[in-house]
């Protein structure tokens, strides 16, 4: 945050924050499968989604398989979950690899189309629009019809023992299925197969899709003062740092009985609190209770790495007055916590 981008030490600090962001989001793709998470769909523009995920193919493919993308410029924006949109890829991009053990090419492509009436005919549960559609081919044997039948069926392989579950199809086809999408698969023995995948078109313009390392973050400061709660005296420390730079006063506690203490005596110059939840001794929301019992109008942040169902909401309710998921991005937490204080200022001005 304080370097500057023309020193040749930011490339440096710019590939390290890659690579953490390529950790997160491989452990959010690991909670997604095992459901400890919802999916987040939101505006995006798919093709830059592929162009990401192309590069991904070319280190993890055998060399002798040719990826090409053949990209609409004009691409509408779509709903979607990028991680989810990956395991699409992924998965298919896979059984692409085990089709083609020679080599081959492996193309992915994207286009507008529109869906006619003849398109729910044949398609149980469609429904006539405008989508943007993605083809995934390759020049692998193929399928025969019998096979072809059967691909989305869970637990269906073809592989030998011990080579496939039958799951990864069968994912996909659920994974599109909550976009609200749909899939086609045409194969002939010998003359390879393609993937049909529709997704409905959103009516926000084309999204951006910065990767992290490329947005420019707003980093948001003010003159209050914020109680840092955190059983990580590493998070702890580095969060002071930020949030002091940024003209922040801070009191810190490393759990929720010193948070207590600390504003309890403190309470009356305390503008915020930004809370953990997994901590030992009473943990997150005991202590949320226990200050909000000293001052029904105490503003607190929750903090949590554990984003399952309903998560967010469940904060809420409690009488947070927002939530942020860890590991977070320090820009984040700077403009989460602008957000909640002038949101708080201005219902607190009388009218």
């Amino acid at each position: 945050m304080e370097s500057d981008k023309k020193e040749p030490e930011n490339i440096k600090y710019r590939a390290i924050q890659k690579a953490i962001a390529n950790g997160g989001a491989l452990i959010k793709r690991l909670m997604i499968f095992s459901r400890r998470i919802e999916s987040e769909l939101g505006p995006l523009n798919l093709n830059q989604e592929i162009l990401q995920m192309a590069e991904l193919l070319k280190r993890t493919l055998p060399k002798m398989i040719n990826i090409e993308v053949r990209l609409a410029d004009d691409l509408r924006t779509i709903k979607a979950d990028s991680v989810q949109l990956e395991q699409i890829m992924a998965n298919i991009g896979i059984n692409a690899r085990d089709a083609m053990p020679e080599g081959g090419h492996l193309v992915l492509a994207t286009e507008n189309v529109s869906l006619d009436e003849h398109f729910p005919s044949t398609h149980v549960g469609a429904t006539p629009g405008q989508f943007v559609r993605l083809t995934i081919t390759d020049t692998g044997h193929g399928m025969d019809k019998q096979t072809l039948s059967r691909i989305f069926e869970p637990f269906f392989t073809t592989k030998q023992d011990g080579k496939g579950t039958g799951l990864g199809l069968a994912m996909v086809y659920g994974i599109v299925k909550s976009h609200k999408g749909y899939i086609t698969c045409e194969s002939e023995c010998g003359q390879g197969t393609t993937f049909s995948i529709y997704f409905p078109v959103v009516c926000e313009k084309p999204g951006i899709n910065q990767t992290q390392d490329e947005a420019e973050p707003r980093h948001l400061g003010g003159a209050e003062t914020i109680l840092l709660v955190d059983d990580d005296k590493a998070i702890l420390a580095s969060e002071k740092e930020i949030l002091e730079a940024h003209g922040y006063t801070i009191f810190s506690a490393s759990t929720g009985e010193e948070a207590l203490q600390v504003f309890q005596s403190e309470r009356s110059c305390i503008d915020l609190v930004l809370l953990d939840l997994n901590m030992p001794g009473i943990g997150g929301y005991k202590c949320l209770d226990e200050i909000l019992s000293i001052d029904p109008q105490a503003v607190v942040i929750l903090a949590s790495g554990y984003l399952g169902a309903g998560m967010e909401r469940k904060c809420l309710k409690s009488g947070a007055k927002g939530f942020i998921g860890k590991p977070h991005r320090f820009d984040k937490m700077l403009t989460k916590i602008r957000q909640v204080l002038d949101k708080t200022e201005k219902m607190s001005i009388p009218v």
